[in-house]
């Protein structure tokens, strides 16, 4: 029979077969990758970084902050708002020379 719709694919691919819950937190630990490649790059630890969140209106400790990377338990305005902080202290040091 020959009825028209989406074909029924037999292969199993594994990305398909994971959880929401398993898909989130493997993003979420590659975003924390991102942040510590780019706070290594600057040579910033996690007090630099909290100092640099707080004209943004993030206010958190350094500890808490390195918690919350260290999990990958953030959102992506977290994410942006760290990324935009080490930018703009970037350019004010280069403006500066």
């Amino acid at each position: 029979m020959n009825k028209p719709g989406r074909r029924i694919s037999v292969g199993v691919r594994p990305e398909a077969t994971r959880s929401e819950s398993v898909a989130t937190e493997m993003w979420g630990l590659q975003a924390s990758v991102v942040l510590k490649r780019a706070m290594r790059e600057r040579g910033w630890g996690y007090s630099e970084l909290s100092e640099a969140l707080k004209p943004l209106g993030i206010k958190r400790s350094a500890a808490v902050i390195n918690r919350r990377i260290n999990r990958g338990n953030f959102n992506a305005g977290f994410l942006l708002a760290c990324l935009q902080a080490m930018r703009f202290a970037l350019d004010v040091r280069r403006e500066e020379r």
